[in-house]
């Protein structure tokens, strides 16, 4: 009985599962998938003259940032039920501080303005992305070294209440605690950017290898891995 020989077909797909394997494995080494934290502060709000307010914070953040980066959090403000005649609230805006040792970052982003602005119970703002250049200088984090960050919300507003008329009051200031990070300086200093885009790089940087490997696949399979027989010549006529 004749053996079994590897066919051009066997050939191919030997290959191919190859660079297909290799090619997994760089973009898994290049990839780095970094945790993120969510939650939700505890409600705050105010008790008025016409009412009382509540309010919570949605936020969402890398649970770990490397100085030379931009850090971006995610804040939503969400209104619970209002009691007493207050209906709505107007002319809002976010302050969100960003605690790093004795160092203190903070940005402010404020609703929009116009009609249709108001929000009333039950309604949602957001998200909106809240963006920090990390450096050396803003965080004092030393090359090397890391430091655990806080975070703090503080809400500014206007209320609106329907009775005896149409009238706004400004509300006193609301702050609530919004987690913690990690955040790091694995870098020299005056290196932060090009260090990290090596770091982040590094998988890409195996690419070629990758691809030399699998064109040496290719070439030893083409000269020792024999071929099938070849017709025989037509007979002379």
């Amino acid at each position: 009985m004749p053996s079994e020989r590897s066919t051009p077909h066997n050939l191919g797909a030997l290959a191919l599962s190859a660079i297909a394997v290799l090619l997994l494995l760089v973009t898994s080494q290049g990839v780095a998938a970094v945790p993120t934290t969510k939650g939700v502060t505890q409600p705050i709000g105010n008790v008025l003259d016409m009412g009382v307010t509540s309010y919570q914070i949605y936020y969402s953040y890398p649970s770990v940032a490397q100085v030379g980066t931009n850090l971006t959090i995610s804040l939503s403000l969400h209104l619970n039920p209002f009691q007493g005649q207050i209906e709505a609230i107007n002319g809002y805006g976010m302050q969100l501080q960003l605690f790093v040792g004795a160092n203190v970052l903070q940005n402010t982003i404020s609703g929009p303005s116009g009609l249709n602005t108001t929000l009333f119970p039950g309604a949602t703002w957001g998200p909106e992305n809240f963006t920090f250049p990390l450096t050396e200088n803003s965080t004092g984090i030393t090359p090397g070294t890391s430091e655990n960050a806080t975070l703090s919300v503080t809400l500014r507003d206007f209320v609106l209440y329907g009775v005896p008329e149409l009238m706004y009051e400004s509300e006193p200031p609301m702050t609530a605690q919004a987690g913690s990070l990690i955040i790091e300086n694995q870098v020299a200093s005056n290196t932060t950017s090009a260090s990290t885009a090596t770091q982040s790089g590094s998988g890409q940087s195996l690419l070629p290898y990758a691809l030399l490997a699998s064109g040496a696949v290719l070439m030893v399979a083409a000269v020792f891995i024999p071929r099938g027989p070849r017709p025989p010549p037509a007979a002379a006529t």
